[in-house]
């Protein structure tokens, strides 16, 4: 298939990004807990890596006790890097390099996507179609702590969590994110459905190898999760841990897909949050928002993130927060469910505008298959 489409006026300047532009938080608190140890990549047939996040009860106590309600209002979406050079250069999200648009093949037309802003159904917050698979995944780079979304993909032991690569292993430091947590149905701050703690990352070893975009996507298993429960000690506000089991049983999960042709209807889900090109902030990063439309048939490239199978879907606006989030092909909206075929990775100024006008994806097919097939191989309680 050809590696190039853009959408628009033909020769129009399209810029690409990573999905994620920075917004600044507060400084966070002391950690109450040490940083987990680096562990070393174990390498897998067919390409896959794994990186132990906290395989053990006790290093999964340490990362719960990290979070707090506080800490989770401090976090910021995540800005992304390239893959550092072997000088050390290192290229941010908000300097990308400009990619030059092609017109569309002839005969071909390209749907309108349109973005819901579906409001907030009464009692539980959440929009009334949101799937409560969704969620957002917390983590540490450095010493301030960051969010992206995510979402439960089904697998045999109910414990597999989709995103992408870039909301798990920081390319700029070269090494696993830290006190990785992920919780489903996030919204307004509330923890509800639990919150569930990172055991192990699996991607593909290109993606921590070369900064490969292709691959830029990641299946993180998830010890069973907990609540907070609040109590006073003393004068003063206290929180204790209270089994939420395991996720999948808790929230449902998407059933995974991999090698769909390019061209098809999807339901993107995702927290954005960040600013537009023109300053304007459409979006608060605390509820669930969603874009619907059809992807363009022919696969686009973007040299600067070594991507030469995106998946782009034209019209949709999501800003910083959206990373890891769900495409889902045959939504059904009552049951709030369907196929997991994507994640989102990048975000396209394709008319060079004030204004972010398509995301895409990395194209699921049987590496990405692979990676997903050795998550769901283990058991974490």
């Amino acid at each position: 298939m050809a590696r190039h489409l853009a959408l628009g006026i033909g020769g129009a300047l399209a810029v690409v990004s990573a999905i994620a532009v920075l917004v600044s938080g507060q400084e966070p608190v002391p950690a109450t807990a040490p940083p987990l140890p680096v562990s070393a990549a174990v390498f897998l047939q067919g390409g896959v890596s794994s990186y132990p996040l906290a395989p053990t009860k006790a290093d999964m106590q340490r990362v719960a006790a990290y979070w707090s309600p506080e800490r989770l209002k401090q976090a910021s979406s995540y800005e992304p890097s390239t893959k550092p050079s072997a000088r050390g250069a290192t290229r941010k999200a908000t300097t990308s390099a400009a990619e030059l648009s092609r017109p569309p093949a002839r005969g071909e037309t390209t749907r309108r996507t349109v973005t819901s802003t579906t409001e907030t159904a009464p009692g539980n917050g959440l929009a009334a179609d949101s799937p409560p698979m969704v969620g957002k995944v917390f983590f540490k780079v450095g010493a301030k702590e960051y969010w992206c979304s995510a979402s439960v993909v089904h697998s045999r032991y109910r414990n597999v969590v989709a995103t992408a690569g870039h909301c798990a292993y920081a390319l700029s430091q070269d090494r696993p994110v830290e006190n990785w947590i992920f919780i489903p149905s996030y919204h307004d701050g509330r923890t509800d459905a639990g919150i569930f703690v990172g055991h192990t990352l699996y991607m593909h070893e290109d993606f921590a190898g070369k900064g490969d975009f292709d691959r830029d996507y990641a299946f993180v298993t998830v010890h069973r999760g907990f609540t907070w429960q609040p109590y006073t000690q003393a004068g003063k506000a206290k929180y204790r841990l209270v089994d939420a089991g395991r996720v999948e049983d808790k929230v449902g999960a998407f059933q995974f897909s991999s090698g769909k042709s390019a061209g098809r209807r999807v339901r993107v889900f995702g927290y954005p949050a960040g600013a537009q090109p023109d300053g304007t902030r459409p979006y608060t990063g605390q509820v669930v928002k969603n874009c619907g439309g059809t992807t363009q048939k022919k696969l686009v490239s973007a040299p600067t993130w070594q991507l030469d199978h995106g998946v782009r879907l034209p019209g949709c606006g999501f800003t910083s927060g959206a990373s890891g989030g769900p495409w889902v092909i045959g939504y059904d909206s009552v049951k709030r469910t369907g196929y997991l075929a994507g994640v989102t990775s990048l975000t396209w100024n394709l008319t060079g505008g004030g204004r972010l006008d398509a995301i895409s994806a990395p194209y699921f097919n049987a590496f990405t298959q692979r990676v997903y097939a050795q998550a769901t191989r283990q058991f974490t309680g």
